[in-house]
């Protein structure tokens, strides 16, 4: 990790991409870096958008509901909307959302 001067501002976090986004990106995960201390969620799946053009059509920001169509993100193994805070250090997964149930 990148050691941080006292008083500056740095965020760095880990994403993890679930199948089929992993085999889509060729990558298993990678870290972000901002020069601020924190992001909402949003904020992060617009960096991921931003260096992996591709996932754009996943990720439909405009609500909670319309982004869990495509995936679902968790921040350190919890389910996170929109507005959810990242912080230094955390981990985001992305996720494929869970479709169908039992058939009668």
């Amino acid at each position: 990790m990148i050691p941080k001067a006292a008083g500056s501002r740095h965020l760095r976090i880990t994403v993890a991409y679930a199948s089929p986004f992993r085999e889509n990106l060729g990558v298993r995960e990678e870290t972000y870096e901002t020069e601020r201390d924190s992001a909402t969620v949003k904020e992060v799946l617009d960096l991921i958008v931003d260096r992996h053009s591709s996932m754009g059509k996943y990720a439909d920001t405009s609500s909670d509901e319309a982004q869990r169509r495509h995936l679902v993100v968790a921040v350190n193994a919890r389910l996170a909307k929109l507005s959810d805070h990242v912080h230094d250090g955390d981990r985001v997964s992305i996720l494929l959302p869970v479709v169908g149930g039992l058939e009668e």
